[in-house]
């Protein structure tokens, strides 16, 4: 399975379940459900962490 360095925890992770914003910033499935991004409540994050475009 491929990798990716994520940009917003640093660490190198498997792009399936990731996702990416417009400007090409990588955000890890882990990052997408927890506090760097998202939150388990609210579900997966919608918007990038680092410049709030949404993520596809």
């Amino acid at each position: 399975m491929s990798k990716r360095v994520c940009d917003a925890c640093g660490k190198e992770k498997d792009v399936s379940g990731g996702k990416t914003c417009e400007k090409g910033h990588f955000i890890c499935q882990d990052c997408l459900w927890k506090g760097t991004a998202g939150g388990l409540l609210g579900g997966p994050a919608k918007t990038c962490p680092l410049c709030k475009k949404p993520l596809r």
